[in-house]
C-alpha cells in the first residue's frame, strides 16, 4: 500500500511540474486577429474552439478536456507579444496553437523557443524556420509562402501564358516573401516572363486607388496578391473599377469565400491555393464544417478560415492521443515524431520525425467560379526544408 501510494504521489508530482497539464485538463492558447484588417483570419481560432467543444463533449482525450485560451492581437506584434507572455507566464499553457502573422511570429519566436513551449503550426512564412536551430518543440502544418509563390508564378507563366507579372503585397515579411517567390519563378522562366511591377501597401492604408493605377500602368498580364482579406478585396475591386483585368492569383490566406463577399464580382476568376480539400469536395471536410457551424453558425460565412483553424489543431489532437494518458511534453514530442504520412479529417500526408518539423510538402490550385473555389490541379509538391 505504501509503495503504491508513493508511486501515485510521484506520478502526481511529475504531472504537476508539466505546464498546462492536470489530471482532467490540458490548457492550450493562441493569439489571433479578432479585430483589425485581418479579422476574417480570426475565424481560425473560433473554428478550432468550436471543434474542441465537440472533442470535449465526447470526453476529451484520455479523460482530459482541452481548454483553449484565445487572445485578440488585432494583427499587431506588440499585442501578440503581450498575449503570448500572459498565456505562458500567467495562464501556463501546454502549447500555443497557430498564432497568425509572420511579423507576430517573429516577435514571439525566440521567447517561446527559450521557454520550451510546444508550438503547433505558427501561421507564418515557413522561411522563418529554415536554418533555425532549436525546433524540438515546433510542429508546422502550414504551407511555405516562398514555395507557394513560386508555384503561383510558374502557373501564371506556364499555364496561363503570362509574359508580364506584377505583385501586390503587404510591406512586411509575409508580403515580401510572396514577392521573392514570384521573382524566382520569373527568373526560372529563362526570359519568357518579366516582373514589371511590385506594388506594396501598408496595413494602415484605406485608399488603394493609386496602387490600382500603378498596376494598370504596368500592363501586367498576371497579378499575384499577398495581402490581408481587407486589402486583397480592396485592390481587386479597385482594379475592376478602372477596367484592368489581369489574371489574378492569390495566396491560400485569401482562399475563403468571404473574399467573394468582400470584393463582390471582382473576385470571380481569381486563382488561389489550398492545403486541404475545400468544402463540398470531401465528405470528411463537410462533416467537420457541420460540427463547427452547429456550434457557431456564423462560421458558415468564413468556412475555409474556420476549417483552417481545425487543420492547425489536428496534429496536436493526434499527438495527445498517441502520447497516452501519462502525458508529458517529452512524450508528446516523441508521439508527434511518429506521424508518417498521417491523414487527419482535413490534413493529408502529414509527416514529422527527428530532425523534421515541416509536416506538409504539397498544395493545389483552385479558381473562384460563382463565388466558390473549384479545384484546378492535383497536389503540387515542394521541397522539405526544415
Amino acid at each position: 500500500m505504501a509503495i503504491a501510494l508513493a508511486a501515485v504521489l510521484a506520478s502526481g508530482a511529475a504531472q504537476a511540474a508539466e505546464r498546462g497539464i492536470s489530471a482532467g485538463e490540458v490548457v492550450i492558447g493562441t493569439s489571433t486577429p479578432l479585430s483589425g484588417p485581418a479579422a476574417p483570419w480570426g475565424a481560425t481560432a473560433l473554428g478550432a474552439e468550436a471543434y474542441l467543444a465537440h472533442i470535449n463533449q465526447q470526453g476529451g482525450i484520455h479523460g482530459r478536456r482541452i481548454r483553449f485560451e484565445i487572445r485578440d492581437d488585432a494583427y499587431l506584434p506588440p499585442r501578440a507579444v503581450a498575449n503570448v507572455r500572459e498565456l505562458v507566464d500567467r495562464v501556463g499553457v501546454f502549447a500555443i496553437v497557430g498564432l497568425i502573422g509572420t511579423a507576430n511570429t517573429l516577435a514571439v519566436r525566440d521567447y517561446l523557443i527559450a521557454n520550451q513551449v510546444l508550438w503547433i503550426t505558427p501561421t507564418a512564412d515557413a522561411q522563418v524556420w529554415v536554418g533555425y536551430q532549436d525546433t524540438r518543440y515546433l510542429f508546422v502544418t502550414y504551407p511555405n509562402y516562398l514555395q507557394e509563390a513560386i508555384i503561383l508564378g510558374r502557373y501564371a507563366i506556364e499555364e496561363l501564358g503570362a509574359r508580364t507579372l506584377a505583385v501586390f503585397y503587404q510591406n512586411d515579411d509575409y508580403g515580401k516573401t510572396g514577392l521573392a517567390g514570384v521573382q524566382q519563378a520569373v527568373e526560372a522562366s529563362g526570359g519568357r516572363a518579366r516582373l514589371v511591377a511590385a506594388v506594396p501597401y501598408e496595413l494602415t492604408e484605406t485608399d488603394l486607388s493609386g496602387h490600382a493605377l500603378r498596376l494598370r500602368q504596368s500592363g501586367a498580364e498576371a497579378l499575384v496578391l499577398y495581402a490581408t482579406p481587407r486589402h486583397g478585396a480592396m485592390i481587386a475591386a479597385e482594379i475592376a473599377k478602372i477596367g484592368y483585368q489581369p489574371h489574378r492569383l492569390a495566396t491560400f490566406t485569401l482562399a475563403d469565400p468571404v473574399m467573394a463577399t468582400l470584393a463582390g464580382p471582382a473576385w470571380e476568376g481569381t486563382i488561389v491555393t489550398g492545403f486541404f480539400d475545400f468544402p463540398g469536395t470531401n465528405p470528411r471536410v463537410d462533416q467537420v464544417l457541420s460540427i463547427i457551424t452547429e456550434r457557431r453558425p456564423e462560421l458558415a460565412q468564413t468556412p475555409f478560415n474556420a476549417l483552417a483553424g481545425v487543420a492547425f489543431l489536428e496534429p496536436l489532437l493526434e499527438g495527445l492521443r498517441r502520447a497516452g494518458p501519462d502525458l508529458t511534453r517529452e512524450r508528446f514530442v516523441q508521439a508527434m515524431e511518429t506521424l508518417q504520412g498521417w491523414d487527419g479529417e482535413l490534413l493529408q500526408d502529414v509527416t514529422f520525425g527527428p530532425g523534421r518539423r515541416q509536416g506538409l510538402e504539397a498544395i493545389f490550385l483552385a479558381q473562384y467560379r460563382n463565388g466558390q473555389p473549384v479545384r484546378l490541379t492535383d497536389w503540387i509538391p515542394y521541397p522539405v526544408e526544415f
